[in-house]
Parts: structure tokens; C-alpha cells; sequence
């Protein structure tokens, strides 16, 4: 039965299988220390019902489980280890009938340097999963509608959302002619074959899920559905052309909900406090993408800038790509990611996107810092990515500028920053609990760095990963469940 019902699952049941060895023998072990002969007994018979399924109850009992907002880890307890068996078994196996469940399709939008479906690199490495294999075919296969959108890696958010429109929708990227004159690149960018939502609409609205900037790139662009830019609109028509449907607005409802994870509202420090770093990764990345921009690898992994020249047009000669693209610049100021990522850039963003009081909004931020023992820094947990302990080391020391509730942070975001965005209205929310529209439920804190929140690059929970976004689409069921309910 297991075998078969995750015969295309990624990895394969052979890491599933040691997880659950590794608990049984965790449980054995402090079963046998702990409790009693009699007491014993009971447990086995819990762990081993007569004709018991190694299933849970479907959803709420996903839910109930909640986001672990514990720092340090502890010995667990006998209950805690079962919990995990059971986890175990639901990951295994496909999930109950998706009654109750959210029917909309739910699409994830990347973060810097992400890569979606659109990307060659995803089916060789899914950025949703990492080393923990591809999560939204797991969640497929438990009877979502799941899919990844493709976007700019480094670009501004505002390019980014008008490229998330035309990924939904199919078509050809259209910043505006505003924003493209303002800048100084085309008004038109990365092409999109079909759209990644048929019949997305009212009618058909979809959930979106945002890593990191992704969540920024998912808010702009619901405010631009549901308010549009008068700005681009005239601008336009004094051109005498037809403006972007995304600019007109009165697309309320498009969206039905967001659920932002690790994603810095407010901006992360990361490139304040290591200025010379993230002006080194800056020049790399422009390189980078000048190098596979006019490359046969430009769809394996794709920059998507194509509104700044970098692209070779079919028959165009090498040359002259190159010197197209070395005539623009496509991190002009105002118009990339780095600058929206900033505390100042995220502010300027956040004072052009209002929380839409007929949306449902979920927060999960995360954190892997510990405080240290002598001054009020505060230092990477051993268990984060070694690629984000520097990053992390700079973000956490006290002094200067940085107030100190911005010290923890998950190796790339600052832990505060990404409750939600400032001046929101926002509420803590514990799962189980009734969510409400227009409201921020920020979820506890995840022990998770920035790079475990998608899968990490050195996974070793496989199950723990399929667990964490299990939850996360409870939450959009539960939106869907209130929905139902109103």
C-alpha cells in the first residue's frame, strides 16, 4: 500500500523508511528508560492498535500539530516521538478525501535568486524542496493544485509583479510606460507561452504562497489588481496605446489568499551591516546574468532580463547581443531587488500596498539564532546552513544603528521583519485558531533558516520539510473552511 502510493514520490521510500526507523529506536530507547513495565505496555498498544491505520484525522489534525515555536532543541518525550511516527505514516501515505480542503489553485512565487517551473533547473532541482525532493508534487499527489511561478531573480518587486501577472496569465511581461521610461528599459520583458492559471479570475481566484521576496512580489501585485496605477493608465493613453490590465484594477478577489514565509516586510539588514559583500554579490550576479542572458543556458536558469537587452533574439549574431547588452544597465537605482530589500526600499513599497480587507493574509517567520552568553548579540544555532553563518554573525551583532529586537534573524532575514509588514493590522495566530480577512496571522516562529524553509541544501528531514508545507496549506484550508463558514 505504501509502496504504491508513493512509487513517484521524491526522494524515495528509502529515506522515509530510515526517519522511521531512527524515531522507533529514539522511542524504544527512552520508553524503556522512563517508564515502567506496566506502563509500557499501554504505549504499545497505542503505537500498535489492533487494525489501526498509520494515517491522522485529515487536515485539522495537521493543523492542530502547529509551528514549533521552541529555540533550543530537548530530549522529547515518549507522546513526542509518537506524534512524529504518526507524522511519519502522513507523509507516507496519500491524504483523506479533500473535503474541507481549499480549491484553489495555489501558486508559489520564488525568492531572490529562485527559479520556478518555466526554469530548466527546477526539474533537476525543484526550488520548492531542495534536498528534500519536490514538495509541491508531494503536495500534488495529496490532492492539491499546486504550481511554481517563474519570475526576475534579482529584479525590483515591481517588475517581478508584472512578471507574476503575465506568468498567470500568459503573455509577454508589460511593466508600463511609465515605469519603463523612469528606469530606462523596454516596456516589455520576459514572454510567458501559457498561462500558468487558465481561467484565473473571480470567478477562479487563486491562493499564493511567497518565499522570502516572494512575498513582497505576491503583495504588489494583489494591490495592483485590486487598485491598479493611475500613473501607467495615463501615461498610456497619452501614448495613445492600451495600458496593462493589470493597471486598470478592480480585480478584488483575484487573490483569495497569502501566505508570506521567512519574507522581510520590512527589509533586511543583511545588505546594511556587510555593505562590501552585497556590493561584491551584486557585481557577480550582473555578470552572471550577462553571461547566461545570451547563452544557449539562458533557460536553465533565467534572469529575466530581457527588458534591459539581456537576451539574444533568434538569428541575431553574438556580437551584437553583446554589445546591446553592455549598453544598458539593469541594476539601475530604484529598479532592483537589492535596493527593495533594504529597511528604506521596503518602507517605500509598504507605503504603496495596503492590506485588502476582503483577503486572508498568514505570516511564518523564521529564525536560527541563539543569544549569546556575554552581550546582547546574537550568534547562528549550529544547526543553520554554514553558507548563512557569516551573514548571520553580521545581522546579530549588537551596536550601531540596529535596534536589538532586529538581532535574531534566520541567516537572510531579520526575524522581526518578517512578522509583517509595519503599521499592518496583524493579530498572533496560533493554529487551530478561526482566521480572519484583512488581518495579519502571524504564525509563531519556525526554527528554520532562511534555506531550510524551502528544503535546505543539506536535508536531512525529509519528512520534517513535507510536515512544515502540510501545514502550510492547512492554513489555506482553514481560510477556505471560514470561507464556508461566513
Amino acid at each position: 500500500m505504501i509502496a504504491a502510493s508513493c512509487s513517484e514520490d521524491v526522494p524515495t521510500l528509502a529515506l522515509l523508511a530510515a526517519e522511521v526507523k531512527r524515531i522507533w529506536q529514539k522511542t524504544s530507547l527512552l520508553a524503556f528508560r522512563t517508564t515502567s513495565s506496566r506502563a509500557f505496555a499501554p504505549f504499545f498498544g497505542i503505537m500498535f492498535p489492533s487494525g489501526a491505520a498509520l494515517t491522522l484525522s485529515g487536515r485539522c489534525a495537521i493543523l492542530r500539530t502547529g509551528f514549533s515555536p521552541g529555540r533550543r532543541r530537548a530530549m522529547k518525550t515518549p507522546q513526542e516521538l509518537l506524534q512524529q511516527a504518526l507524522e511519519v505514516g502522513e507523509c507516507l501515505l496519500p491524504d483523506a478525501p479533500p473535503g474541507g480542503r481549499s480549491a484553489h489553485p495555489t501558486v508559489f512565487v520564488h525568492g531572490l535568486l529562485g527559479w520556478g517551473a518555466q526554469d530548466a533547473l527546477y526539474r533537476a532541482v525543484p526550488y520548492w524542496g531542495l534536498a528534500a525532493g519536490d514538495v509541491l508534487g508531494y503536495l500534488n499527489r495529496c490532492g492539491y493544485d499546486c504550481r511554481a511561478a517563474s519570475v526576475g531573480i534579482i529584479s525590483s518587486a515591481w517588475d517581478r509583479a508584472c512578471e507574476l501577472y503575465a506568468a498567470l496569465t500568459g503573455g509577454r511581461a508589460d511593466y508600463g510606460i511609465a515605469h519603463a521610461q523612469r528606469f530606462g528599459h523596454a516596456r516589455f520583458g520576459t514572454a510567458y507561452p501559457a498561462p500558468l492559471v487558465p481561467g484565473w479570475g473571480a470567478d477562479r481566484p487563486i491562493d499564493l504562497v511567497g518565499h522570502s521576496f516572494g512575498g513582497a512580489t505576491a503583495r504588489l501585485l494583489m494591490q495592483l489588481l485590486a487598485h491598479g496605477c493611475p500613473e501607467e493608465v495615463q501615461a498610456a493613453e497619452a501614448a495613445g496605446e492600451m495600458p496593462s490590465p493589470l493597471f486598470t484594477g478592480g480585480r478584488t478577489g483575484w487573490v483569495h489568499a497569502l501566505v508570506a514565509i521567512a519574507a522581510p516586510h520590512d527589509g533586511s539588514t543583511f545588505l546594511d551591516v556587510q555593505p562590501g559583500a552585497a556590493n561584491a554579490l551584486s557585481t557577480l550576479f550582473l555578470g552572471a546574468a550577462r553571461a547566461l542572458g545570451i547563452s544557449a543556458f539562458k533557460g536553465v536558469y533565467d534572469f529575466r532580463l530581457d527588458q534591459f537587452g539581456i537576451r539574444r533574439d533568434p538569428d541575431e549574431p553574438l556580437t551584437t547581443a553583446a554589445l546591446r547588452m553592455l549598453a544598458q544597465n539593469p541594476l539601475p537605482a530604484g529598479d532592483n531587488a537589492f535596493d527593495d530589500l533594504r529597511p528604506a526600499g521596503a518602507r517605500a513599497l509598504n507605503a504603496r500596498i495596503a492590506t485588502l480587507p476582503d483577503t486572508w493574509y498568514f505570516s511564518i517567520p523564521c529564525c536560527r539564532t541563539l543569544p549569546r552568553l556575554l552581550t546582547h548579540d546574537q550568534k547562528p544555532d549550529t544547526a543553520m546552513t554554514p553558507l548563512l553563518w557569516p551573514f548571520s554573525t553580521a545581522m546579530g551583532r549588537a551596536g550601531g544603528a540596529v535596534p536589538s529586537d532586529w538581532l535574531p534573524n534566520d541567516g537572510l532575514v531579520n526575524t522581526v521583519s518578517a512578522r509583517c509588514p509595519g503599521g499592518a493590522p496583524h493579530t498572533d495566530f496560533a493554529p487551530g485558531q478561526t482566521p480572519q480577512r484583512g488581518v495579519w496571522q502571524v504564525l509563531p516562529v519556525e526554527e528554520l533558516d532562511h534555506l531550510a524553509a524551502i528544503g535546505g541544501v543539506m536535508n536531512t528531514g525529509v519528512v520534517r520539510t513535507r510536515m512544515f508545507y502540510r501545514r502550510v496549506m492547512a492554513l489555506l484550508d482553514a481560510a477556505a473552511a471560514a470561507d464556508a463558514n461566513s
